[in-house]
């Protein structure tokens, strides 16, 4: 699945700094040619940097409204997900997009990768609507059962724990 010539040509997007312009074609109306399931894996591999090319949350969200398979809540269930988070990134109000069911796995996070700067937290949020697409076949591959919430809509989350920075 690493060859897909979609991911190629995601990859390369990523790589000319091209997801800046793909969203703003997309959200006037021109939608990337890519099926859903292909950005989904792709979204687990490099949303990092789709959101740092983008570099507006809200126009990252509502690209990833149509861009992403979406998930189907059963009766307006709420579901219980974590997040590692960065401290910094949470108090500027910038919270990820990418959640799990998983508390460990969003330890794992909070403990390492988003342990930068002043240290990383483990945060919990009762979810819905917010709910963009749930894990496709790459996250659960990973086995990291990755959500991706829109955090541009606003909702309570709670400080579980943190973690020291680690570089």
């Amino acid at each position: 699945m690493t060859n897909d010539p979609q991911l190629v040509q995601m990859r390369r997007l990523t790589g000319a700094n091209g997801w800046r312009a793909v969203v703003a074609r997309a959200l006037k109306g021109r939608a990337p040619q890519f099926d859903k399931a292909a950005f989904d894996t792709y979204w687990i591999e490099g949303g990092h940097r789709i959101r740092e090319q983008v570099g507006d949350d809200h126009q990252l969200a509502a690209f990833l409204w149509i861009s992403l398979p979406h998930y189907r809540a059963q009766d307006g269930a709420k579901l219980e997900l974590y997040r590692g988070e960065s401290i910094d990134r949470l108090n500027l109000g910038q919270l990820g997009f990418a959640w799990t069911s998983d508390r460990g796995t969003a330890e794992m996070f909070a403990g390492g990768l988003n342990a930068c700067g002043s240290g990383g937290v483990l945060l919990r949020a009762l979810v819905a609507a917010e709910v963009i697409a749930g894990p496709g076949a790459h996250s659960l591959y990973l086995g990291e059962s990755q959500y991706t919430v829109d955090p541009t809509v606003g909702f309570p989350v709670e400080r579980l724990a943190h973690f020291p920075p680690i570089f």
